[in-house]
């Protein structure tokens, strides 16, 4: 009978082994710990393919390197950098290797702008409701994935990683690139990037010595003011160039101009010129795009309206860059829900009846966030084919409504009756001029003198505080309202955040 019962027992852990290894497996992050980073640190080391080869760390999305993510996706990858990076013999890109110090000066190894693979983790959501997690190496050379390098995850995430996952983000390995601009915020990291690409472009000169007057050429555009001088002084620093104010030496000139792409969005150039027809240098050039509200006809003399241009946008939805979109994560990303009672329906976006609630129908939907910073916090409705307004409470003031939150605090804000339905409502970070969808914004500012200027500015937006739709503002008076707004924004970036969620199905 005892040899019975232990047989018995032996086969009942026998058959937990398996399940235990199992949830361990659907542990994301013991997955990570655990299985990935020593697979990805090994296979670096070891891997033929990887051999003397410069490597970076991206998120993929439909198979390719995706610029704007979500929180959880980089999380995984940052931690995954973070190991390889600490990992002897391993090259890791320049955008991802450096130092903590973006305004580092010593001379760099430009060879790590050579990448050849890049090493993408790709986060899903399954039909069945599950999660995967797929890591692959991509040849950037041949385009091809590469064989025998690979890692799979498939289960469940926890709460805190699911709201992770709902949070966009911008990869700020993409800095400088069109859909990630620099703000005027960062113009010292648009000084460290620039003058790493121009040092890099003048190694590859050896015969040539540029010595740069002094009289430097600086951009007429507001904000840009000493970002030329700026670059020069790390240029001088890597030991690319030489400044110098004795004409009789000089044989460049170093200079910075923006030109406007779209709307606020420019590119701004670094050029390294020859100071007269006989200096014996190669002009050289850099550049990066950068956001400029306040600039938007800075390099056009008396710009006049074009009538076809004007006639073109109004066909062709386009959209304002507005700085930051969650980037720094003073509140959570924007959700959808349904009021428990009456009571959550007032005192919020709209007015309401309560002989509606009594009916059994919902008389409002809730916009949900959680604050992770003392802040302020304004909505904003861009009604589809209606115009951007400024939500109110049902007291329909003139002056802007202003929600106090403070950190860790939940804040709800009830707007008018529409679809809860998590398939019909998706996070956006784009300010359109045309939405065919209704799309609501949550601006946050975490510095009081700079929230009364943000209500100044919003002041100007027609008002919405009840059910009814309300005329709000468009065309070229809503451009301009935007305009004002990325500047604004721009100037002061560290202390305003914002996050927005379309509609799909308006009730």
């Amino acid at each position: 009978m005892i040899r019975r019962i232990l047989i018995l027992l032996t086969v009942l852990v026998a058959q937990a082994i398996p399940a235990v290894a199992q949830s361990r497996e659907k542990d994301l992050d013991r997955w990570l710990d655990r299985d990935l980073i020593p697979y990805v640190r090994q296979q670096l080391i070891v891997h033929p393919r990887f051999k003397n080869e410069t490597v970076m760390f991206v998120v993929l999305r439909d198979n390719a390197p995706a610029s704007a993510s979500n929180a959880l996706a980089l999380s995984l990858r940052d931690r995954v950098l973070a190991a390889a990076v600490a990992t002897p013999g391993v090259a890791i890109g320049w955008q991802q290797g450096r130092s903590g110090n973006s305004l580092d000066s010593q001379p760099q190894n430009c060879t790590l702008d050579d990448v050849h693979y890049y090493i993408g983790i790709e986060l899903t959501q399954k039909l069945d409701s599950s999660y995967s997690v797929n890591v692959r190496a991509l040849d950037l050379e041949d385009r091809n994935w590469v064989t025998g390098f690979g890692k799979h995850w498939k289960g469940q995430l926890s709460t805190t990683q699911r709201q992770a996952m709902r949070q966009s983000r911008i990869d700020e390995t993409f800095l400088g690139a069109r859909d990630v601009p620099f703000t005027l915020a960062q113009t010292d990291l648009l000084a460290a990037h620039l003058a790493h690409q121009l040092t890099c472009t003048m190694q590859k000169r050896v015969s040539d010595e540029y010595v740069v007057a002094t009289d430097l050429q600086e951009p007429t555009a507001s904000g840009l003011q000493g970002t030329v001088e700026l670059i020069s002084n790390n240029l001088a620093n890597r030991q690319a160039l030489v400044l110098s104010s004795d004409e009789t030496r000089t044989n460049a000139v170093l200079g910075g101009k923006a030109h406007q792409i779209d709307g606020v969005l420019f590119q701004y150039w670094l050029t390294v010129t020859p100071q007269n027809e006989d200096d014996d240098v190669t002009a050289l050039s850099a550049s990066a795009y950068i956001v400029l509200p306040d600039a938007q006809f800075a390099n056009v003399p008396n710009p006049k309206p074009d009538p076809a241009m004007k006639q073109t946008a109004a066909v062709t939805p386009t959209s304002i860059s507005i700085p930051n979109a969650g980037k720094d994560s003073l509140i959570n990303s924007l959700q959808l829900s349904s009021p428990a009672s009456l009571s959550d329906c007032q005192g919020g976006g709209i007015a309401i009846r309560e002989t509606t609630y009594m009916t059994g129908v919902r008389p409002c939907s809730i916009l949900q966030t959680r604050a992770n910073a003392d802040s302020i916090v304004f909505f904003l409705e861009h009604q589809a084919n209606h115009g951007l307004v400024r939500l109110a409470g049902p007291e329909c003031r003139d002056r802007t409504k202003a929600n106090i939150v403070r950190s860790g605090e939940l804040l709800s804000f009830p707007i008018a009756k529409t679809t809860t339905a998590r398939q019909n409502w998706s996070e956006t970070y784009e300010w359109l001029l045309q939405p065919d969808l209704d799309t609501y914004y949550a601006v946050v500012v975490s510095d009081a003198q700079l929230a009364r200027r943000v209500a100044n500015h919003m002041d100007n937006l027609p008002l919405r505080c009840s059910t009814s739709i309300r005329p709000g503002l468009e065309g070229d008076d809503l451009r301009e309202w935007l305009s004002d707004f990325a500047m604004i924004t721009a100037r002061s970036s560290k202390h305003v955040d914002w996050r927005a969620l379309k509609v799909t199905d308006v009730l």
